[in-house]
């Protein structure tokens, strides 16, 4: 039953991650069998070696993807929370990832998913069970990629040119390792990476990437913290249809580059108050999500004539525990000092953005009377603020409306996005 399993995975794993992520990523994987250890606590390791410099478009993560007995995907993939957490320039990274086994799993499928056209070696795959004290390795087959066949590792090709090869060039330990090279694969034009229409404008000493798509009154679209324009990808069809959707990635994020002024939602909000004066737009609508609705706020708020309507998706006015759960600021404190301690700079762009996060936004409420565009506050029910939050914000906007989504969370586009895509074009064309 098992063999039978491990071989269904093959094409249902490489299905699921290719569209999890709402881009094509290129992965490298097998199944190890955990029936022994349901309801328990891994650890996934692996060594990481970049050829190429991180960005936010060519990146490595670690992946798992449990399934039952009937070789069933159970749920959705999870990866390693942050890339950048563990990346060394010019050094071996020791990438980790924690999560629990199913109380029903059969298999952990285990491995790694590449996004862009990097070029990476992999070595010392390692999974370990934590039974009380004990801390029990669960063997990954040719996890060190010594045996002269890649064997029982699987690959998902997103895009031609991808290829996966044992190298005895660059070894973390013992002799060979596995060399994952995507450089060369023929990644065709995507949201957010579509080079054809693609461009960019010189704004306040950086170069913000933005693309631009269907007819009519401009929308522009405002994504999340360390995201990009492609976060909008399950709404990008849908809003083009009827207006001229401008998506823009925010400096240092995407495709936009940085420099080394202090990061402030201010400042982003001035760098679409210029983008907007270069392109000659005025009373726009906009769609931020997360930070993209903080950045929103502050422009409605100090450039009232730029906006039109806004609909904005998780946002808070400042991060203390009546705004943000306090769990997401544990988690971001514990990443931030993961980073310390790999050595990670404070100039580093992901760094930033983490501590952006935790020390911004600092809005007064009482200022969000300055906003005269009419504004759909959005929040999921699960969100990461608690719903008296969203209502502050919506009650303080002079033309502000609450919606929150039963049952939603901060994924609310990307989860949902029929239910979401249909409350905000209800909003922006008024019924």
């Amino acid at each position: 039953m098992l063999r039978l399993i491990l071989n269904v995975f093959i094409f249902l794993v490489s299905v699921i991650f290719a569209q999890f992520s709402g881009q094509m990523l290129y992965q490298v994987y097998q199944g190890v069998n955990v029936e022994k250890y349901q309801d328990k606590n891994f650890i996934l390791e692996g060594k990481i070696f970049y050829n190429n410099e991180i960005s936010n478009s060519s990146w490595i993560v670690l992946t798992t993807v449990p399934m039952n007995n009937k070789g069933k995907v159970m749920k959705d993939p999870i990866y390693t929370p942050d890339a950048g957490i563990y990346y060394k320039k010019g050094e071996w990274s020791s990438y980790e990832m924690k999560g629990k086994i199913d109380k029903k799993a059969m298999v952990l499928v285990v491995g790694v998913s590449v996004a862009g056209k990097g070029s990476y070696y992999l070595d010392d795959m390692k999974l370990y069970v934590l039974d009380g004290n004990d801390k029990i390795e669960i063997p990954v087959k040719n996890g060190d990629f010594e045996e002269g066949s890649l064997m029982p590792w699987q690959s998902h090709a997103a895009e031609e040119g991808s290829k996966m090869s044992i190298s005895m060039a660059k070894p973390f330990s013992g002799k060979q390792s596995l060399l994952i090279d995507n450089s060369g694969a023929d990644v065709k034009p995507s949201f957010g990476n579509n080079k054809e229409i693609g461009k960019f404008m010189e704004v306040n000493g950086v170069k913000l990437y933005y693309e631009v798509y269907g007819n009519g009154e401009p929308l522009l679209l405002i994504h999340g913290n360390n995201s990009s324009m492609a976060s909008f990808n399950s709404q990008l069809d849908v809003l083009a249809e009827k207006y001229q959707v401008i998506a823009l990635d925010s400096r240092g994020q995407g495709n936009s580059t940085s420099n080394d002024v202090k990061l402030t939602y201010e400042l982003m909000a001035n760098d679409i108050n210029v983008f907007l004066d270069k392109m000659n737009l005025n009373n726009v609508n906009i769609l931020g999500w997360s930070d993209g609705g903080n950045i929103a706020v502050i422009l409605g708020m100090e450039h009232p004539v730029k906006v039109k309507k806004m609909a904005i998706m998780g946002t808070v006015l400042y991060n203390n525990k009546t705004s943000v759960d306090p769990k997401i600021n544990k988690i971001l404190n514990l990443q931030v000092a993961e980073m310390k301690a790999n050595g990670v700079s404070e100039n580093d762009m992901n760094y930033r953005l983490k501590m952006l996060l935790l020390t911004e936004p600092n809005i007064n409420p009482d200022s969000l009377q300055k906003i005269t565009a009419p504004t759909l506050v959005m929040a999921g029910e699960h969100d990461v603020m608690p719903e008296k939050h969203t209502k502050l914000i919506a009650d303080k906007i002079p033309k502000g409306k609450m919606l929150i989504f039963k049952g939603g969370d901060h994924e609310m586009p990307s989860n949902n996005p029929q239910v979401f895509n249909k409350a905000i074009l209800d909003f922006f064309e008024g019924i």
